[in-house]
């Protein structure tokens, strides 16, 4: 089919192949694309050619340069054997005229011989007499410099022995020789300048100059003209591929591509939009029909339909739509428009066209066929009745609530000229009431719901009569708010009378803590003096008391001291703890020296009771504490054990690590406390019921001083205990304290 170009009702060219599928050696329009190697070589062959210009213009003006200083030397040899050879002849004949007339003058003499021998006569001629002076000089205006030149720098060292080259300022450079004369005994100088020697030679290599000039000049011209091609060549490729990249850029961005199928040769190109839309790796520069039809879904017909359909439908354009697997398995949906093309050329039948990837458009249209399928279904469950009109009152669209009513309902299409939106209410023939909504849109729809009220209309009869109640129940209301309101303000008041109340305590509980500590160390005083004297009294260190009685009289003195004590230290202690004063410094002590320590402070009270001590703690185990304080808790625990232990009883004293903790525990077996003791012995001045033998049970601060010091040790302190089954105290202490500085301990 040969027709002009131009575009049918379909918007596809009708008769012309774009210019990207009939470039190159191949159809696919990518024949210009040159393997990296050989396009390497191309971009480097005009720096090639050029420098190869160079190279063979410079050689030629090398060798030019060095025939023309050949033929200059060969001149320069020739030209002076000519001096040499007519200086020769030209003292010959001076030398017979002197001889045939020896009184005539020497300038007479050298003017007749060069003007019978005016063909051999030399630029320059001077005659020197024996003495070494000018006899005469030729020509009489010769320059007398030069001359003097000649005879003092020109004069071989043998006279007749050459020719030689002389510098003249005046008149550049000279041949110069001598001939001595026989005759007269003088000597006879001649010069010639170069010049005139090499007046052949100058014309010649002005004429070669000349001529490799030209030809140079003609060379680089030749050689700008092609580099003028070259570059619009080059401008018009690369505005060709930025067309190109731009073409392809445009065809990225718009997800579709450009293809060809040559319907003779059996093959199909691809821009490479095409490759990109499927996301394939290989992109073969031909695609056989049979490879193609491989990519299609088997469900999406044949691309011989296709062909067929383009021969049918000459001079208008094609238009399918399938599905090809992508490079990553997936279908992408295609949509293809092409145009069969007949080259005018060679008659091949070609269909060319684009294709626009419509998966998104494909996908958009099953989820607008679901949307509308759902909404269908949500419209028919409705409870309400749906019914949907045209601008022509024609109905579109109702549910079966609306088909079940409508004998009842009648015809509710909407009126000409009615409101945009109504709402009213209708009783129907069985009784039941109806609320009726209609709505008319702006594209001239109208859409009418109609619902079932009736059991609303039955709760507005209810709420009328619960209404009547409501007001009577909301005088009984109004009665009990005030009484709640007498009941608040009375709350308000023991609220403040208890806030009095507790402010009273809380000095109270100080006013103790610190009459306890001033108590406390007032009594600690005498009780120094009592025991330092009954201890005193006890050894006789001033002599015998005179009765066996008043030992143990001073014996039971300094152990009653003793406790006396340890109890005003306990609440001297419990005192500063209560008041926040007790100072802790932290540092790495060892868990087995602690508690080596301690041990040895109650091993004499084992000792006298007959109990067994027993310590399983690893010598590694270490942590960070204060080292009195922690002595001071394992002193607490371990007297509280052997206190309660029976003689001949045991005490089991142990500590083992467990995540960032350490566990300290003290085990005896004792009678032990019951569940409701174990509660309350933590409690500072709180005891057990357990009757010692001595009578001295304490003042019950052990236990409480021992859980603070634990507390700010950021531990804690647990009692466990069945009667008759013993007791075990276990201390967690962290391994690890927050800071390492010394810290001041808060009341709690």
């Amino acid at each position: 089919m040969t027709r002009a170009s131009a575009a049918n009702a379909d918007g596809c060219p009708a008769g012309s192949i774009p210019a990207w599928s009939a470039r190159g050696a191949d159809a696919s329009g990518f024949g210009w694309l040159w393997p990296p190697r050989l396009r390497q070589h191309v971009a480097f062959a005009p720096l090639a050619l050029a420098a190869a210009f160079v190279l063979a213009i410079l050689a030629v003006v090398a060798v030019t340069a060095e025939q023309l200083g050949l033929e200059r030397d060969l001149a320069l040899n020739e030209a002076a054997r000519e001096v040499d050879v007519r200086a020769t002849l030209l003292a010959a004949r001076l030398d017979a005229a002197f001889s045939a007339a020896p009184q005539a003058s020497p300038g007479k003499v050298l003017r007749s011989v060069l003007k019978a021998h005016p063909d051999e006569r030399l630029a320059r001629a001077v005659l020197i007499d024996r003495a070494g002076q000018k006899a005469a000089i030729d020509p009489p205006d010769a320059p007398r410099r030069l001359l003097s030149d000649l005879i003092a720098a020109g004069e071989p060292a043998t006279p007749g022995s050459g020719v030689v080259r002389i510098a003249s300022d005046s008149d550049g450079e000279q041949f110069a020789t001598v001939r001595p004369l026989a005759a007269t005994g003088g000597r006879v100088a001649f010069a010639s300048p170069v010049a005139h020697h090499l007046a052949a030679w100058s014309r010649a290599a002005h004429m070669v100059g000349a001529l490799l000039a030209a030809t140079i000049a003609l060379v680089l011209a030749a050689a700008a003209l092609y580099g003028a091609e070259r570059r619009a060549k080059q401008k018009r490729a690369g505005d060709e591929k930025t067309m190109r990249a731009r073409m392809e850029l445009a065809l990225n961005r718009g997800r579709c591509g450009l293809w060809t199928w040559d319907l003779q040769q059996d093959r199909i190109s691809w821009s490479a939009s095409m490759f990109g839309m499927l996301d394939l790796a290989e992109r073969p520069a031909h695609w056989s029909r049979s490879e193609l039809q491989a990519l299609m879904h088997p469900e999406d017909g044949d691309l011989a339909e296709i062909a067929r359909s383009a021969f049918a439908r000459r001079g208008q354009c094609v238009d399918v739509e399938f599905r090809l697997r992508a490079g990553d398995g997936r279908w992408v949906w295609l949509r293809k428009r092409a145009e069969l093309v007949i080259d005018e050329t060679t008659g091949a039948p070609s269909l060319v066209g684009v294709a626009f990837e419509v998966t998104g458009a494909k996908e958009r249209a099953l989820e607008a066929a679901a949307a509308e399928r759902r909404l269908r279904e949500a419209i028919d469950a409705m409870s309400d009745a749906f019914v949907l009109w045209d601008p022509d009152r024609r109905l579109v669209l109702s549910n079966s609530k609306y088909q079940s009513l409508h004998n009842l309902l009648g015809d509710l299409s909407p009126s000409a000229g009615v409101e945009p939106s109504r709402s009213y209410e209708m009783q129907l023939a069985d009784g039941r009431w109806l609320h009726i909504s209609e709505r008319r849109m702006r594209d001239g729809f109208s859409v009418a719901v109609a619902a079932d009220i009736t059991a609303i209309k039955a709760r507005d009869d209810e709420l009328i009569r619960s209404k009547r109640r409501l007001t009577a129940a909301a005088s009984q209301l109004r009665l009990s708010r005030r009484l709640l309101e007498e009941q608040s303000q009375e709350l308000a008041e023991l609220a403040e009378r208890y806030r009095e109340q507790k402010t009273k305590a809380e000095a109270a509980s100080r006013a103790k803590a610190e009459f306890l500590a001033n108590m406390s160390h007032e009594l600690r005083t005498p009780l120094n003096a009592i025991i330092g004297f009954s201890q005193l009294m006890e050894d006789q260190a001033f002599g015998a008391l005179g009765c066996e009685r008043y030992r143990d009289y001073c014996a039971h003195i300094l152990a009653s001291g003793r406790h006396l004590l340890r109890v005003f230290s306990d609440i001297l202690d419990m005192s500063r703890l209560e008041a926040g004063r007790e100072r802790l410094t932290f540092a790495c002590v060892s868990a087995e020296q602690a508690m080596r320590r301690a041990l040895h402070d109650v091993a004499a009270i084992a000792r006298e009771k007959g109990v067994a001590l027993r310590l399983d703690i690893g010598a590694d185990l270490a942590l960070e504490a204060d080292s009195a304080a922690l002595e001071r808790i394992f002193t607490i625990l371990m007297r509280n054990a052997v206190k309660f232990a029976p003689d001949g009883g045991s005490v089991e004293i142990g500590a083992e690590a467990a995540g960032g903790h350490v566990h300290f525990y003290v085990q005896d077996n004792g009678p032990g406390v019951t569940a409701e003791d174990v509660a309350r012995l933590c409690r500072p001045f709180e005891q057990g019921r357990v009757v010692m033998a001595n009578g001295m049970k304490g003042a019950g601060l052990g236990l409480a001083i021992a859980k603070s010091l634990a507390e700010l040790h950021g531990g804690t302190l647990r009692l466990d205990s069945r009667p008759g089954e013993g007791a075990v105290a276990v201390v967690a202490l962290p391994r690890k304290q927050r800071s390492t500085r010394s810290i001041v301990a808060q009341a709690a």
